[in-house]
């Protein structure tokens, strides 16, 4: 249980180190941070500045309903109400806004197919209205152009100006009022008396858009929406960069739908009217032939007044004569109204108000009108195959049957009545038969007279009741706030842009830092090999990388920071052989991974730090394949050496020892020799590389053996067994990832002893640990930008 519990800590140590290790990879570039971050947010704060501000206007109207709600068929056996049309259709009220016949009457009103632009060094501001300081007659225009027609006028007085086309490469002077025919437009720029606006030296952009583009503009950015689900009222906003425009084009397009709402409303009226005035034309016809009819009889016959014998008798006669009249008119009217319904092919507004005595028949009409404005107003935005229209189509024929069945209805008990008022006038008119015919004769005619003017006279009444609906139709909305613009604009967004510009100046480097981190496949530092090493191998040195004019090896008393970087080293070298014990304390074998990693600079000059410390040490030149120490002191590399030694029957390898071409008196060296044609058979042979070893370890305090790459050969895992201590050469910048691996398997196979890392060429930029050179001031300052 201990143990689990101390691996588990284990781990959560690795993952927290890995943690400050990335952390710090990335934290190590942070100037890099904070260029990016200042140029983003002055980009940002440019943008702000110069971009255009965009705002939103809003406007709340309510859509206005019939007082009555749903159809009442109470006149067909009682029945109540089937359907309840009362409620607005906020969904038909939004399309007909949105509908393009009343946009283009916005267009329209309010000149939009113009804009004004008043041109600036780094942006252009949309003017309207007031603020243009004068406006563009358009003469003539080529429709046939899909682009908008861009002109640009730059005033060099009050009234003479400079016109460029939109690509400037044609240039014209004209004044103010001249008529302008160029590129394919005729055109007249006329100064707005009220505009106090010094046009000297200014510029402005004048601009055509082709309805389409504006029908499409205002589709684009108008929006209609309820502004809850049980709501009458609807919620208009646009956004723009004018406020005024803004507000101008929501407020005319209210005024536009009701005006639309306000002409649906008065064709009831203008229907009745019509029904009337064609009604009085054929009265008017009949009450002439009547009174022509009566004056011939009065100078025919002399008759002047009726006699007062008869009086009582004709207050009766009159009693029934005007419940008669009353029932008659009704009946013509009823007869009329199913004439005109059954005689309509399609549905049609039908007249209102006449005077049918018949509240089913009246609430019925009233509905079926209804019902044909909301259709009308549907089709603005839709066709006759919409199911929305053919549902309303249902309903009008269900209310046209119920219309005449109503009227079959009501038209039945007039004539009963009449039936019976019948029978009681013939009864009168057998009392009236004893009268002399001259006075029944002028009755008839008088009553007739009678019949037509009051019939006359109550068209005329409807006729101005129909003339006053329809001048006086109320509004079909009511304007709950009419269009105001926020102040603030709703873009561009300043602390969404500020944290745009922060977020991508901290992205940018991020995400280049990570795609550098993540295409570099060699070591970048200490941290970074520890982190592939998993902590496993330990790195007992780092080794700077020298400028090309440094020297290369270290000399006596040298207080450079390469002899402190190696002294490190040593340091650590001792620490491993106290470790291993007193029998495996001399033998230190320097080898890499592949060539160029500075196993042999290492080797050199680590056994020159060693016989610094009063302690005689060998070096041995082993890398038989591609010796180079030769190269340091500028000798032949057929120098004799190892090789010929193991080539040699002796047993001797002190005459082929070099002790004088170093300048340490208690280094020798045993060059490599000549380049034989089979070094791993060479080492092997006779065991007698063993054997020097053995020989060495009795003469010197410290041997250094510079071996073979263990990639390219296998010559330094032949003789492995002889190394107390195995310094592997990594290099910054130049050993790849991948044969990190390469050392931790000859690690877990044991196939190098002791196995210790150094890291060499290590940058000067990077904190590589210990402040190596700390008696040079100068030369282990570090940048003014680091701060760890």
């Amino acid at each position: 249980m201990e143990g689990y519990q101390t691996n588990n800590l284990e781990a959560n140590n690795a993952e927290d180190e890995n943690l400050k290790y990335i952390l710090y990879k990335y934290l190590r570039y942070w100037p890099w941070f904070l260029i990016s971050v200042l140029i983003f947010l002055l980009v940002a704060v440019l943008y702000l500045k110069y971009a255009t501000p965009i705002y939103r206007t809003t406007s709340e109207v309510k859509i206005l309903k019939d007082d009555e709600g749903g159809i009442d068929l109470s006149g067909l056996s009682n029945t109540s109400t089937l359907f309840n049309y009362n409620k607005v259709n906020l969904e038909n009220e939004i399309q007909i806004f949105k509908s393009k016949r009343l946009q283009r009457d916005v267009i329209r009103k309010l000149n939009l197919n113009t804009s004004y632009y008043e041109v600036s060094s780094f942006e252009e501001e949309l003017l309207f209205g007031e603020n243009v300081p004068f406006k563009v007659e358009w003469l003539r225009v080529d429709y046939s152009e899909l682009e908008d027609i861009v002109y640009e006028v730059n005033f060099k007085n009050d009234s003479v100006f400079t016109l460029y086309n939109e690509n400037k490469d044609a240039t014209f002077t004209y004044s103010l009022r001249d008529t302008i025919n160029k590129f394919s437009t005729s055109f007249i720029l006329k100064p707005k008396i009220s505009s106090n606006t010094n046009l000297t030296n200014s510029s402005y952009k004048i601009v055509y858009h082709t309805e389409d583009k504006l029908l499409n503009y205002l589709a684009k950015n108008l929006i209609i929406e309820p502004i809850g689900d049980k709501s009458d009222i609807l919620r208009l906003s646009i956004n723009g960069p004018n406020r005024y425009k803004n507000e101008a084009i929501v407020n005319t397009l209210i005024d536009v739908f009701n005006l639309d709402g306000i002409e649906d409303n008065r064709l009831i009226s203008k229907r009745t009217k019509e029904f009337v005035e064609e009604r009085l034309e054929l009265l008017v016809q009949d009450l002439d032939t009547v009174e022509s009819g009566l004056v011939e009889f009065k100078e025919k016959n002399d008759v002047v007044t009726v006699e007062s014998s008869v009086e009582e008798l004709f207050n009766k006669e009159a009693s029934s004569e005007a419940e008669k009249f009353k029932i008659e008119t009704q009946l013509a009217l009823a007869n009329d109204f199913e004439e005109l319904l059954k005689s309509q092919t399609e549905y049609d507004l039908l007249p209102a108000n006449l005077g049918i005595e018949s509240k089913a028949i009246n609430e019925l009409t009233n509905k079926y009108n209804e019902l044909i404005i909301e259709k009308n107003r549907l089709l603005v935005s839709s066709t006759e195959e919409n199911p929305v229209v053919l549902k309303l189509n249902d309903k009008l024929e269900q209310l046209k049957n119920n219309i005449l069945v109503s009227l079959d209805s009501y038209l039945k008990g007039l004539r009963t009545s009449y039936a019976r008022l019948k029978g009681r006038e013939n009864q009168y008119s057998g009392e009236i038969n004893s009268l002399p015919q001259k006075e029944k004769e002028l009755k008839t005619i008088l009553r007739q007279q009678g019949i037509k003017e009051r019939l006359y006279l109550f068209l005329l009444q409807k006729r101005e009741e129909a003339a006053l609906s329809y001048a006086i139709t109320s509004p079909t909305i009511k304007i709950v706030d009419y269009a105001y613009t926020n102040t603030l604009p709703v873009a561009p967004r300043k602390k969404i842009i500020i944290l745009a510009g922060l977020m991508l100046g901290l992205l940018l480097p991020f995400g280049v830092l990570y795609l550098k981190f993540l295409f570099k496949t060699s070591v970048e530092n200490r941290e970074d090999l520890e982190n592939y090493l998993e902590r496993r191998i330990p790195i007992i040195g780092e080794i700077p990388l020298l400028a090309a004019s440094h020297p290369k090896l270290i000399t006596k008393s040298d207080q450079s920071i390469l002899a402190e970087s190696f002294r490190i080293v040593r340091t650590n070298i001792i620490s491993q052989f106290k470790r291993n014990g007193a029998k495996h304390d001399k033998v230190i074998f320097v080898t890499s991974s592949i060539k160029g990693e500075g196993k042999t600079f290492t080797a050199l000059n680590l056994s020159k730090i060693f016989s610094s410390f009063s302690k005689k040490v060998l070096l041995i030149g082993c890398d038989l394949r591609n010796p180079q120490i030769h190269q340091y002191f500028e000798i032949n590399k057929n120098i004799p050496g190892l090789s010929d030694f193991l080539n040699s029957n002796s047993s001797d390898f002190s005459k082929y020892i070099q002790q004088s071409s170093s300048h340490f008196e208690n280094l020798d060296i045993l060059y490599s020799g000549s380049v034989p044609p089979n070094p791993a058979e060479l080492l092997l042979k006779n065991d007698k590389f063993s054997e020097l070893i053995r020989d060495a370890r009795e003469a010197y305090d410290y041997i250094i053996v510079d071996t073979a790459p263990t990639v390219y050969v296998t010559d330094s895992l032949l003789i492995s067994d002889n190394a107390d201590v195995t310094v592997y050469m990594v290099k910054q910048d130049m050993t790849d990832k991948k044969l990190i691996d390469h050392i931790k398997n000859l690690n877990k196979d044991n196939k190098l002893n002791n196995i210790s890392i150094v890291l060499n060429g290590v940058k000067n930029d990077v904190n590589y640990g210990y402040g190596y050179g700390y008696a040079s001031d100068d030369e282990n300052k570090d940048p003014f930008w680091k701060f760890w």
